[in-house]
């Protein structure tokens, strides 16, 4: 779950925050020149949000040039741009942060609008029922991928899939296992070449707000030509593997994909599909550091879920 905590502020003179009051100028009507600053972690890269007392106004900086993960080895400025162009196409279809102004002297920083409201996280945290937000959750994916449809260039799923497995620096012997797995999917009919979109890319529980509409944020790992049913598979494995849900999490998933799906005999081919991007779902989380004692189960459901190719 992603938190926020207090870290300082910024005074007049910042460099940077003289600048972000600079472009956000007519915004800030009744501000009173402070800037609080809030840490948001955890984050593949420094993110904070930014509140300019007295204005009631809030935003958000992500800081591509200040990675806090295992990837440190990238062009920090073309992630940055990639993903205003991801923001500003699925504007286009979905409710998303809008991003309000970038500068590469700060660290590659992207500034989006801050929009308020509730996680799937807090949601499961407070004990609320999670089927109305994951209602909102399957409308919001569907427009998103029926309204940037394309073909499937599959080749690039398995790439992730393969990514994943060097990631967790398996043994040899269950790599291998994994390795005969994905064979099996890649020369079956399942993942076809014409069913493909952009997708969000990152469907976890922090990732979706709610306050009155649903809003989808974080667009680093959005890509185009992608299995639509990857993001439901990712979105599905956070679920199956979040404490407090138990035996819920089945009634959960079966409930993103019903109203995620249009006929019953899409649900049929979705659910059909779902245990492979489960799979990588689960091997997205068992590489992360905080969730190393779910490990071995981790990759015990990721094995399951590719081995159901065989029923």
């Amino acid at each position: 779950m992603k938190r926020e905590r207090r870290v300082g502020r910024l005074e007049g003179g910042d460099a940077f925050g003289d600048w972000l009051a600079s472009v956000l100028a007519d915004r800030l009507v009744g501000w009173r020149g402070k800037i609080r600053v809030y840490r948001v972690e955890p984050a593949s890269h420094v993110v904070c949000r930014y509140e300019f007392a007295g204005a009631s106004f809030s935003v958000v900086g992500k800081f591509f040039g200040a990675p806090t993960g295992a990837k440190t080895r990238y062009n920090a400025d073309a992630a940055m741009k990639n993903e205003v162009r991801r923001l500003r196409r699925a504007s286009g279809w979905i409710r998303v942060p809008r991003a309000l102004a970038t500068n590469s002297r700060f660290h590659s920083v992207l500034v989006t609008e801050y929009v308020p409201g509730r996680t799937l996280s807090e949601f499961l945290a407070a004990g609320v029922c999670l089927y109305d937000p994951l209602t909102g959750v399957a409308h919001l994916l569907r427009r998103l991928h029926s309204g940037t449809r394309t073909s499937c260039k599959r080749e690039r799923d398995f790439a992730y899939f393969h990514a994943l497995l060097d990631q967790n620096a398996l043994p040899v012997s269950r790599r291998r296992m994994f390795d005969r797995l994905l064979g099996e999917w890649w020369h079956s009919p399942l993942i076809g070449p014409d069913a493909g979109c952009m997708v969000h890319g990152d469907a976890t529980l922090s990732n979706y707000l709610f306050n009155g509409e649903t809003c989808a944020i974080d667009f680093e790992g959005a890509r185009d030509h992608t299995h639509p049913v990857r993001d439901l598979g990712i979105l599905a494995a956070e679920l199956k593997s979040s404490p407090g849900i138990g035996s819920r999490a089945e009634d959960y998933i079966g409930h993103l994909l019903w109203h995620y799906s249009r006929s019953e005999e899409e649900f049929r081919r979705h659910t059909t599909v779902l245990p492979f991007f489960m799979a990588l779902g689960h091997l997205r989380i068992a590489r992360l550091p905080w969730r190393a004692s779910e490990r071995d189960w981790l990759l015990q459901e990721a094995e399951a879920c590719l081995a159901a190719i065989h029923r």
